[in-house]
């Protein structure tokens, strides 16, 4: 039976993070099944889907990598999955959408935002934020994909993410994404 862990690893940006992970996991025997990764500012953040070998488990994987790791001074962490977290699910279709926010950097965008998809049964499975613009200027910029488990939940949604724009300041933008399949 496969045996999964998440591996996640972070430090400051630099070339070849990718290379030496990708690396020290193949020496390893480890298989990398799914990834995200992205830098934010001068770091650099991945989370890595691993399928383990046989005879290591999550917390020998961590200790393993340590040679691989220590020359970028990598933090990285390793967890176990279970069996049933890790499986592939057949395909389905499930309605998704893109939501896009623009505004004035403050407090509580993504604190408000994130509890109204919530509240309308909306699931967030992507998310992105950057602050842009000049230090005097800051604006926010969010975009998050979201599932929900019935098409016509898009308009309750839409409805209450029309309901944040005056409170919170922001440009919304909800548009449904082209059929996607899991």
């Amino acid at each position: 039976m496969d045996h999964f862990a998440i591996v996640t690893a972070f430090g400051q940006d630099r070339p070849g993070i990718v290379a030496l992970m990708a690396d020290g996991l193949y020496q390893l025997g480890c298989n990398i099944e799914d990834t995200c990764m992205t830098r934010l500012r001068g770091e650099f953040t991945m989370m890595l889907m691993i399928r383990l070998p046989e005879g290591i488990d999550a917390e020998t994987l961590g200790n393993r990598l340590t040679p691989y790791t220590t020359p970028l001074d990598l933090a990285v962490l390793c967890r176990s999955l279970p069996d049933q977290a890790a499986a592939r699910q057949a395909a389905l279709e499930v309605p998704t959408f893109m939501l896009s926010v623009y505004g004035a950097d403050h407090p509580g965008i993504v604190a408000q935002v994130a509890r109204t998809v919530a509240q309308q049964g909306g699931n967030i499975t992507d998310m992105n934020t950057r602050v842009i613009g000049s230090g005097e200027v800051p604006v926010y910029v969010m975009v998050l994909e979201i599932q929900l488990q019935d098409a016509q939940q898009a308009d309750p949604l839409r409805q209450a993410l029309e309901q944040l724009k005056p409170l919170l300041g922001v440009d919304l933008t909800f548009r449904p994404l082209e059929s996607v399949t899991f």
